[in-house]
């Protein structure tokens, strides 16, 4: 529910008579709003096309890091990770050296690496790939699926924060609480509340790639 509310969260404001309630963007409706939309297709996207989003999207005088972490759906990691001779990465990205028809050696064209490994959590695998610009952390999002199969989001970690609610020295963040069940119930009932949010700044250093 946490991972559902901060990738899809839409951000609002409604008042009533007696209560006020905010309600925090998830970073893929609020990057659409006020990031920046790239648009590829798995068949013609080239590599200029992802030369000019990759300059757009680590713009310096924006504010963005040197990496970004990139949740994408299972059809774009399995776009990233076809390296066969007609795909798009092992065409035009792919670094290392190769053999022409007549056996001659021949360097890659374009000097961006890819390479496969396991993040922090056990578990998570990454798929880096390093640019001109930066660099693009790759982690496979299952929630992104349906409507959102064609998506990628690129989410600068420097410009996101995990708020959860604090006021009056009391923390709101995720805790257990038991026996909730009114008097008259025969059982027990508890549950698992957190009141939190997702800060994000600088939103012009997060980007939505869109697939086609």
């Amino acid at each position: 529910d946490i991972e559902n509310a901060l990738l899809f969260g839409y951000g609002e404001v409604s008042e009533s008579s007696t209560s006020q309630q905010r309600k925090t963007w998830g970073i893929l409706p609020y990057t659409e709003v006020y990031g920046k939309v790239k648009t590829f297709t798995y068949a013609s996207s080239g590599y200029d096309d992802f030369v000019d989003a990759m300059s757009d999207i680590f713009d310096a005088e924006s504010g963005a890091g040197g990496s970004k972490m990139v949740l994408a759906s299972r059809s774009i990691m399995n776009w990233l990770n076809k390296l066969g001779g007609s795909s798009f990465l092992g065409n035009t990205m792919a670094s290392g050296v190769g053999t022409s028809a007549a056996g001659v050696p021949t360097s890659a064209p374009y000097g961006v690496s890819l390479d496969k490994g396991q993040s922090l959590f056990n578990g998570v695998n990454v798929t880096q790939v390093d640019t001109l610009y930066g660099t693009l952390n790759f982690v496979m999002e299952p929630l992104l699926r349906g409507p959102w199969a064609n998506h990628a989001i690129v989410v600068d970690l420097n410009n996101v924060s995990y708020r959860p609610l604090a006021g009056n020295g009391e923390s709101r963040d995720t805790q257990i609480l038991t026996n909730i069940q009114n008097n008259d119930v025969d059982g027990r009932k508890d549950m698992i509340l957190t009141e939190a949010g997702l800060e994000i700044q600088l939103p012009e250093t997060h980007a939505i790639l869109k697939f086609s």
